[in-house]
């Protein structure tokens, strides 16, 4: 693609929602990262998207800013409100949805934001989950879980999640740069990648 191309290229809406209470967690690195390398991977020459597709800048949601939440006492109230979230979630095309792993599944913070939209709203949505777990069992329980919820919103969710184990965090970009080169195109933001070798880890 040409950079005059990539210029009149239709931007993709495209959003955040971390889902973990605390601000400024791996979990918001991670879903950083995600955005961030498929906006590389479109970008690309050679690379770039069908019909000149680009990716715009993300709004990202800090759901332990935009809610406020607490376990004491003290009332809690949003630090950093964001207009309408509900509305920048449903307005998304590609919606990355991010969480830490409570008790083996999604955080309850992620859930009570989620549970407020309807079945559908999220029709037209590309979802991409992603998380980050402690132990293999845990992390496809909330892959699969919180696939499951986006699927039941109405969002199109045409690739695995990506879900590191705690101990994958340090490598998380060789992982992410696996996931993006194979499911790029699934998500319709890239060519196809080659075949991964038989073996291959993908998450």
């Amino acid at each position: 693609m040409t950079a005059a191309a990539a210029a009149d290229a239709p931007a993709v809406e495209v959003v955040e929602l971390v889902g973990n209470p605390r601000v400024g967690s791996r979990t918001r690195a991670l879903a950083d990262l995600v955005v961030r390398s498929l906006g590389e991977t479109v970008a690309a020459d050679g690379r770039g998207a069908p019909d000149g597709i680009r990716l715009g800048v993300p709004v990202v949601i800090e759901l332990g800013e935009a809610v406020g939440v607490t376990f004491g006492a003290r009332v809690a109230r949003a630090s950093a409100p964001v207009e309408d979230p509900f509305g920048v979630v449903r307005r998304a095309r590609l919606l990355v949805v991010a969480t830490p792993t409570y008790k083996a599944t999604y955080s309850g913070l992620l859930k009570l934001f989620l549970d407020q939209l309807s079945q559908g709203d999220l029709a037209g949505v590309v979802a991409v989950p992603v998380a980050i777990a402690g132990a293999p069992a845990h992390r496809d329980a909330v892959a699969a879980a919180l696939r499951d919820l986006l699927v039941e919103l109405g969002a199109d969710v045409p690739a695995p999640a990506v879900a590191l184990l705690e101990s994958e965090v340090a490598d998380q970009e060789e992982h992410v740069s696996r996931w993006v080169g194979t499911y790029a195109a699934a998500l319709g933001l890239g060519s196809p990648a080659e075949p991964v070798r038989a073996g291959a880890p993908t998450r």
